[in-house]
């Protein structure tokens, strides 16, 4: 019963969801000026934890992932002492929570000249996803309208989870975007939009904004920029 009255959000909680988004692009902004060589994983994430409360955060949604060059690969990589070397990606996903409430973003940027097709690639795949997403379209259609880029691009075998989830009081909600997911989302479902690529051993790249599905489409709450940072 909970799960379902908590699939649809009102604007009170949309509004609260949008203040935890505004922390989290704010401590994104802050922490852009500190990733270079010789950092550690383990240091970004704690200063993007620091950040978001220094900016008005009640907590964090979830423990912070910041992954680096092989690291990366793993789409639910735990930060560690590796240190950022040139020519690496460096994905970030994290969140925060106002008014109860959870943001959650992912960014990935370069340190140095990277794999942009891969970049391109899943850009690309979440933009087609979030404009698949709509109310009465299923969760499936708007998952596949996104894998079918990285599929067309050659690199289907290497998008291992879903589109997205609904994210609200949780950071893990329903409905989802999901190749199972066979029933219409509602109009006023609150999900992340998150394709990845990660070549084992290599690399990852994933991209995450929060979308709020609408009768006519979707309002993509998240307004970090997206092209590719080359730091």
């Amino acid at each position: 019963l909970l799960w379902d009255l908590r699939a649809v959000k009102d604007s009170e909680e949309l509004n609260c969801m949008i203040q935890a988004q505004r922390i989290t692009e704010k401590a994104f902004d802050d922490i852009l000026k500190e990733i270079r060589p010789g950092v550690s994983e383990k240091e970004i994430a704690a200063r993007i934890l620091y950040l978001m409360l220094h900016y008005g955060a009640e907590d964090k949604s979830f423990d912070p992932i910041v992954v680096s060059g092989s690291n990366g690969s793993l789409p639910h990589g735990v930060p560690s002492e590796k240190p950022i070397q040139a020519g690496e990606f460096v994905t970030m996903d994290f969140g925060c929570k106002f008014g109860g409430y959870c943001s959650d973003m992912t960014r990935t940027v370069a340190v140095g000249h990277v794999m942009e097709t891969v970049y391109n690639t899943v850009l690309k795949a979440q933009l087609a996803g979030i404009a698949a997403a709509k109310a009465d379209v299923t969760g499936a259609a708007v998952d596949g309208a996104a894998r079918q880029v990285i599929a067309d691009a050659g690199y289907g075998p290497y998008f291992g989870h879903s589109f997205g989830h609904s994210v609200g009081v949780e950071i893990h909600e329903n409905p989802n975007a999901t190749p199972s997911n066979s029933k219409p989302l509602p109009a006023g479902a609150v999900i992340s939009a998150e394709p990845g690529i990660y070549l084992p051993g290599k690399l990852g790249v994933r991209i995450e904004d929060v979308i709020v599905i609408t009768e006519q489409g979707c309002q993509d709450i998240t307004l970090a920029p997206k092209e590719l940072l080359i730091l």
